[in-house]
């Protein structure tokens, strides 16, 4: 693996070792000559304090913010940063953990509708998700089967305004509903 990236005006090349281990390496943004730390102590140190690098083919000094050795950390983390901002989290502290989730569109590709079971410490919960495709606005009811209970997100649309019904019938048979107060029919 060798990947460059530019981090505080600076390519980094990044490879894996024999060893497997990624190192990291700075180049010159002009000329793509490796850039030195100076002052350059000896062939063992290579400069680990400087905070400036310097290329051979450059009247200018390339200012690095952070010692040599931390900047070389710094690159690593970063790049690693924009895999682990990708990643899903598992919470295991006190909030709701998604178990299952399921997504629908109108035939028109309009509306839509999605569905999440969830796991909270407050037990199993299911979450619908409903609206127009692209608005910022929808409508989210929860569904929670240990209180038999259906309610919803008070900051985004009532249910009402999206659905004429909606009905959540509990295992012992109670069902509890949300519906529009009136609702009209066109001829």
């Amino acid at each position: 693996m060798t990947d460059n990236v530019r981090i505080d005006g600076i390519v980094w090349r990044i490879w894996v070792d024999n060893k497997n281990i990624r190192q990291v390496q700075p180049l010159c943004p002009i000329h793509s000559l490796r850039l030195r730390p100076v002052p350059y102590t000896s062939a063992y140190k290579w400069g680990e304090s400087a905070r400036t690098l310097k290329c051979e083919d450059c009247d200018d000094l390339h200012k690095i913010p952070r010692i040599y050795s931390s900047e070389k950390i710094y690159v690593i983390d970063r790049v690693d940063a924009k895999v682990f901002k990708g990643m899903k989290v598992l919470n295991l502290d006190d909030e709701a953990m998604p178990i299952a989730k399921e997504k629908a569109v109108s035939k028109n590709g309009k509306y839509f509708i999605t569905t999440q079971l969830m796991e909270s410490k407050r037990g199993i919960q299911a979450v619908i998700y409903a609206g127009e495709k692209g608005s910022s606005k929808k409508t989210q009811i929860f569904v929670e089967p240990e209180v038999k209970r259906l309610a919803f997100d008070q900051k985004d649309l009532n249910p009402s305004d999206v659905f004429l019904k909606v009905t959540a019938t509990f295992a012992d048979g109670t069902s509890h509903s949300m519906e529009q107060a009136e609702s009209s029919t066109e001829s």
